[in-house]
C-alpha cells in the first residue's frame, strides 16, 4: 500500500512539473513574438505621432486656438507636449471694444502674475473697434509696452492730461509695473490709457512715443516718477511737467511751449529741438525759462540754434538772468551739442555757452545737416555779454575729451579745434573724430546722439 501511495504521489508531481513547464514555454513564445517584430512597435509609435495633427499646425493657428480657451485652460496647454510648452508665453489674441482695454490689460497682468511662474517675456494682441489693434508686451515682470495701431488717415487732435499715482491702492500685478512705454496713443484711446496709468501706483518711468494728433501734454506725477521721455509727437504744441523727484527727462521734436516745474533733482535732460520751433513768432522768454529749469543737471543735450536766437533785454526772464547772474551750469559734466553745421558764428555760440560750464568734462558734438538752422547768421549778443559777465574762469580746466561726428568738411573740424584750444580750454583735451567715408563722417563704434534720431516729420497744425 505504501508503494502504491508513493507511486501516486510521484505521478502527481510529474503532472505538476509538466504543467509548469508548459506555462513557461507559452510565456517564452509570447515574449519572442513581441521581440521578434520590433518594427511593428516602432511603426505603431509613428502612427501615434501622426495622429497628433493639431501640434503640427503653424503657430498663428495655435495662437487662435489658445485665445478661444479660458485663461487657466490655456495655461494648462503647456503640459501637453514640448510643442505647446512655449506657445503660452508667446501670444494671446483677443477681440473686443475700446472700452474693454482697461479690463483686458488688467486681466493680462493678473494672469501673468498668477500663472506664468517663470515670469518670461509674453505678449498680447487685442483687436478693438473695426481696425484698431493693441500689442501689449510685458517683460522682466515690471516693464509694460502698449503699442496702438489705428488706420486713421487724418488723426484727430487732442489734449492729454495725465495724473500719475492718483490711485494709491491697486492690485499686486498693477503695482509691480515700474516702466510703462506708450506708442501711438490717439484721441480714441487716451481716456482708457489715462485710467490705466492712474492705477500704476509705483510707476517710475514713463515713455510716450509717436502720438499723432497730440497737441497738449500735461503730466502731474507723484514722488515716485524718476524718468519721463517724450519722442516724435509732430503736432505737440504745449508741454507741462510737474514731477518733484524727476531725475531723467528726454524730449525730441519741435520746440513747444515748455513748463517744467519743481524738478530740483533733475540730473539728465535731453532737449533735442533739431526740428525747429513749433510756434511763430518764437517765444524767447519761454526758452529762457526752460533753460533755467535745467540749470542744475549733470548731463545735457541741446540744439545749438537756440543760442543764435536774438534775446531782447526787456524780457522779464532775460532781466532775471542778467540781474542775478545765476544761470551757470556748475553741475554739468557732459554736454551733447547738436547743430546743422559748424561755421564761425556757430562755433562762437558754442564757445559762449561752454564758458557757463566751468566743470565740464566731456563734450560730444553731432552735425546733422537736416537740423533746423536759424535764419540769422549773426550770433546773439546776449550770450556773449552774459558769459563774459558771469564766468569766473575764462577757460575750462576739466574738459578732457571732445568727440565730433557728422563733420563733412575737415576745415570745420580744424577751425573748431583751434578755437577750443585758443579761447576755451586750458589744457589740450583728447580730440576724437569719427572716421570718414565718401566725405561723410561715420562712427563705427558709438552713435553720439543718445537716442537714435528718426527721419524728420512734417509739422502740421
Amino acid at each position: 500500500m505504501g508503494k502504491r501511495f508513493r507511486k501516486k504521489k510521484k505521478n502527481k508531481n510529474k503532472k505538476k512539473n509538466r504543467k509548469k513547464k508548459q506555462n513557461q514555454n507559452e510565456n517564452k513564445n509570447c515574449f519572442n513574438s513581441e521581440t521578434q517584430n520590433p518594427r511593428r512597435d516602432r511603426n505603431s509609435v509613428v502612427e501615434d505621432k501622426k495622429e497628433d495633427l493639431i501640434s503640427r499646425l503653424p503657430d498663428e493657428i495655435l495662437f487662435c486656438i489658445i485665445s478661444l480657451l479660458p485663461t487657466k485652460s490655456a495655461a494648462q496647454t503647456r503640459s501637453l507636449s514640448t510643442r505647446w510648452r512655449n506657445l503660452w508665453s508667446k501670444a494671446l489674441m483677443l477681440h473686443g471694444r475700446t472700452e474693454q482695454i482697461l479690463q483686458v490689460i488688467t486681466g493680462f497682468l493678473d494672469d501673468f502674475e498668477e500663472l506664468d511662474l517663470l515670469k518670461q517675456f509674453r505678449w498680447l494682441q487685442y483687436q478693438f473697434s473695426q481696425n484698431g489693434i493693441l500689442l501689449a508686451r510685458i517683460q522682466d515682470q515690471k516693464e509694460l509696452h502698449l503699442d496702438f495701431h489705428e488706420n486713421q488717415e487724418t488723426p484727430k487732435n487732442f489734449d492729454w492730461h495725465l495724473k500719475l499715482h492718483s490711485i494709491k491702492q491697486s492690485n499686486f500685478s498693477l503695482s509691480a509695473i515700474k516702466v510703462l512705454c506708450l506708442t501711438s496713443v490717439s484721441s480714441l484711446t487716451k481716456e482708457t490709457v489715462s485710467g490705466l496709468i492712474s492705477r500704476f501706483s509705483f510707476l517710475e518711468s514713463l515713455e510716450i512715443v509717436e502720438c499723432k494728433g497730440l497737441k497738449s501734454l500735461r503730466i502731474e506725477a507723484g514722488s515716485k516718477l524718476r524718468s519721463l521721455t517724450v519722442l516724435d509727437c509732430p503736432q505737440l504744441d504745449e508741454v507741462y511737467v510737474f514731477s518733484y523727484n524727476l531725475q531723467n527727462f528726454q524730449f525730441r521734436g519741435w520746440l513747444p511751449w515748455f513748463w517744467i516745474k519743481d524738478v530740483p533733482y533733475l540730473e539728465d535732460a535731453m532737449l533735442d529741438f533739431r526740428e525747429g520751433p513749433a510756434h511763430y513768432p518764437f517765444s524767447c522768454e519761454n526758452l529762457l525759462t526752460l533753460l533755467l529749469a535745467v540749470a542744475n543737471v549733470k548731463i545735457l543735450t541741446l540744439s545749438g540754434w537756440i543760442l543764435e536766437v536774438p534775446v531782447p533785454r526787456w524780457l522779464p526772464t532775460a532781466g532775471v538772468i542778467l540781474g542775478r547772474g545765476d544761470f551757470v551750469l556748475n553741475n554739468l559734466k557732459e554736454l551733447w551739442w547738436i547743430d546743422s553745421s559748424m561755421e564761425k558764428h556757430k562755433i562762437e555760440a558754442l564757445g559762449s555757452f561752454l564758458k557757463l560750464c566751468p566743470y565740464l568734462e566731456k563734450l560730444f558734438i553731432t552735425i546733422d545737416p537736416t537740423s533746423y538752422c536759424y535764419p540769422s547768421k549773426e550770433q546773439s549778443r546776449f550770450w556773449i555779454e552774459y558769459s563774459s559777465k558771469v564766468a569766473n574762469n575764462t577757460r575750462l580746466f576739466h574738459l578732457r575729451m571732445v568727440k565730433m561726428e557728422g563733420f563733412t568738411n575737415p576745415e570745420d573740424e580744424k577751425l573748431l579745434g583751434e578755437y577750443l584750444l585758443e579761447k576755451v580750454v586750458s589744457t589740450e583735451p583728447i580730440m576724437i573724430t569719427a572716421p570718414k567715408e565718401d566725405g561723410w563722417s561715420k562712427n563705427c563704434t558709438q552713435q553720439l546722439v543718445k537716442i537714435a534720431h528718426t527721419k524728420h516729420q512734417q509739422k502740421t497744425h
